[in-house]
């Protein structure tokens, strides 16, 4: 007994100094490295300082080639890169951009990390797209399809930045056919970052929307109303649709949040009164209903505050509360002859500052 438990000590202290020498060793790697990269940054400014764009041969940019293969210097370089003046940078990088193509088939057989940091640089500076440079767009355009979420989203941000509508198309039409889950939260995301003309992008989707599934429609839907997009009339087609996906109405009603749209307002008191079959709807329209104040809305929101399901009477109380003048708040909540009410109104006043 005594050589098994003093066997069982031993490899547990074999595990924890190996696990010991393994930090020791990652740690010192680490500051060999930063060191190497330090080095290779003023090595790198030294070089680059010491040259105009257009005196930079072709000899020179096989070397540069040559090296960015390796991703301790390509690190080095785009630290270098991102400090220089605007106006520098963007000579240099046009003048050296037919290298990306170069070495645009060794960063293509990376592992994944490797490749979305390539990826990531080159999103920030889209003119290096302007010409002859299809071989790496095609490749970036590839990447949306990829399995990493990482590359994915990195390629879609380079083409956000490139702002051609076509590419956009192209890549939502292979995600969407090849059933990609990118969610729609980060698609929404990525495109308010989006560099070229919104209203032609606008157009694009408002076009293919019908051939998209539930995650890119709800992301398109959730873009027109953070961009507050003139298409109230679609949208509403769209939400008084009987075939249409629960998660795509929901952003619908958020849309008209955004958008003003009168038409709107009595689908939005049913779908709000329709709280025990459709409390999701009844949710998200009673949030949205501060947005059109009346005598109407305002008893509508009476009624929802009193209603059975937490998430109705939370946020028909929050509306209820913003659309009635402050100094009337607490005589509206010691009005309620409901007690879950009451909570609610409570609740939602303390968050505001007041305290009923």
């Amino acid at each position: 007994m005594n050589s098994i438990a003093e066997n069982t000590l031993y490899i547990y202290l074999i595990v924890f100094l190996s696990m010991l020498v393994f930090d020791l060793v990652s740690i010192l790697y680490r500051k060999v490295s930063n060191k190497n990269i330090e080095f290779l940054v003023q090595k790198l400014e030294d070089q680059i300082g010491s040259k105009k764009p257009d005196d930079i041969s072709s000899k020179d940019m096989k070397k540069l080639a040559k090296n960015l293969k390796k991703i301790g210097y390509f690190i080095a370089f785009t630290n270098v890169v991102d400090k220089m003046p605007d106006d520098k940078r963007e000579k240099y990088l046009t003048k050296i951009k037919s290298v990306f193509t170069v070495i645009l088939p060794h960063y293509q057989k990376e592992e994944v990390i490797r490749q979305t940091y390539f990826i990531h640089f080159l999103a920030q500076y889209p003119y290096l797209y302007e010409k002859n440079m299809d071989q790496v767009l095609s490749y970036i355009m590839q990447c949306t399809t990829e399995d990493s979420v990482y590359l994915r989203e990195n390629a879609l941000n380079t083409l956000y930045s490139i702002g051609n509508v076509s590419h956009i198309k192209e890549v939502f039409f292979q995600m969407n056919y090849l059933n990609i889950k990118h969610h729609h939260k980060l698609i929404t995301d990525g495109l308010m970052k989006y560099k070229g003309d919104t209203k032609e992008l606008a157009d694009m989707f408002i076009e293919e929307l019908k051939n998209y599934d539930e995650n890119y429609k709800v992301a398109c839907i959730n873009y027109f109303g953070y961009k507050k997009i003139d298409c109230k009339e679609y949208i509403y087609k769209i939400l008084t649709s009987k075939i249409e996906y629960k998660e795509v109405k929901l952003a619908c009603i958020r849309y008209f949040s955004n958008v003003h749209y009168e038409p709107v307002i009595d689908t939005l008191y049913e779908l709000l009164a329709d709280d025990k079959n459709n409390w999701e709807y009844s949710a998200i329209a009673a949030t949205t209903l501060k947005k059109y104040p009346g005598k109407k809305t305002m008893d509508a929101l009476n009624n929802a505050v009193r209603s059975h399901n937490w998430y109705v009477r939370i946020n028909a109380a929050a509306s209820l509360l913003e659309l009635t003048e402050e100094e009337k708040r607490k005589d509206l909540i010691g009005s309620m002859d409901d007690r879950y009410a009451q909570e609610a109104l409570s609740y939602q006043l303390y968050l505001l500052g007041g305290e009923a």
